[in-house]
Parts: structure tokens; C-alpha cells; sequence
């Protein structure tokens, strides 16, 4: 295929997609926004950094930062893949046209993870990983199913427990790096 045809079918692609959001857009304003579970999402987004906030140890707050970022970047990139090749979905999204992503990979597991790591300093590492893994794929995400904020299409929640504890198990070692002994 030459780059003209390639050119052309992306911009018909683009196209579809386009009719596609502004869809999902007119389902978001019209049957979405302000019902009990756009507010529970909105609540779900607020929270947790608050909690974070008042929690957190100014003195650790470098090192939580760096690995919740961490977590935000690898748990939306996944996420996104899963919802692209059709694994899951959030029926209610906070904002317009976005996946609800944003209440799990950069609110939920973030600020869950740099919690585990400041609160519990003395736990070995790959046992706050299993029992932060197992919250998240045993409670956390059916719960969500149950309230109608996420739907598996083919994605099973035992697939997430052993890739949680990877990213948790990465995040911690992200925030226990010497280097962020020097940071103020």
C-alpha cells in the first residue's frame, strides 16, 4: 500500500472514530453526567489524593511522588491497551470522552501503592505486593463491577494480581532508591 492510500484510509479511520466520540459524548451528557455513579466517580478521584495528602510524610514526599508516577504511566498504558483490544470497559466516565482510567491508574492504585510504601516500611516487599495485588484484583475491582464503574469483557480479575505485584513491587523500588536521600 502506498502512502497516499495509507494517508486516505487513516483519515476515513479518524473519521469513524470521530462519529464514534461524539457519540459517547451525547451518551456522557445526557446519561452520565451528575447520576449517583458520576458522583461516586468524582468522589472516588478527590478522595484518595486527599487522604494522600494529609497522610503522606513531607519528608518521603519525592520519593511517593516519583513511584505514583511510575504506577500512573505503566497501570494507563495498560489499561488503554485493554480497552482498545476490547478486555474491559467503564460504562461511566467522570470526564467526557475519556476512559475512566483516570479514577483507577491516576488516582486509585497510585495513591494506594505510595500509602503501602510509607505505611508499611517494615513488610517485606513482595508480601505488600501480594496483598496489595490481592485487594486490588479480589475486592477493589469487583466491587467496581458490582457498582457498575468497570465491566470485564474477556479479562478475569486473577489475570491483574500477578501484574499488580510487578508494578508494586517496581514502585517500591522506585521510592527506595538512596538518590531521594539528597532530595529536599
Amino acid at each position: 500500500m502506498e502512502f497516499k492510500e495509507v494517508k486516505e484510509h487513516s483519515l476515513m479511520l479518524y473519521s469513524e472514530l470521530h462519529g464514534t466520540n461524539v457519540d459517547f459524548y451525547d451518551l456522557w451528557y445526557n446519561h452520565i453526567l451528575f447520576t449517583w455513579r458520576w458522583w461516586l466517580s468524582l468522589l472516588l478521584i478527590i478522595l484518595p489524593w486527599t487522604l494522600w495528602f494529609l497522610a503522606r510524610k513531607k519528608e518521603h514526599t519525592h520519593k511517593l511522588i516519583f513511584a505514583g508516577f511510575f504506577v500512573m504511566l505503566i497501570s494507563s498504558y495498560l489499561d488503554i491497551l485493554g480497552v482498545a483490544m476490547h478486555l474491559w470497559f467503564y460504562p461511566v466516565n467522570t470526564l467526557p470522552l475519556m476512559s475512566e482510567f483516570i479514577l483507577f491508574d491516576l488516582c486509585a492504585l497510585p495513591v494506594a501503592t505510595m500509602l503501602t510504601i510509607q505505611f508499611f516500611t517494615k513488610v517485606n516487599p513482595l508480601v505488600k505486593s501480594i496483598l496489595f495485588s490481592a485487594f486490588a484484583s479480589f475486592i477493589f475491582q469487583p466491587i467496581n463491577v458490582w457498582l457498575g464503574l468497570y465491566n470485564n469483557m474477556v479479562w478475569k480479575h486473577y489475570y491483574s494480581f500477578p501484574i499488580l505485584m510487578v508494578i508494586y513491587l517496581l514502585a517500591n523500588r522506585i521510592a527506595s532508591r538512596n538518590h531521594f536521600a539528597n532530595i529536599r
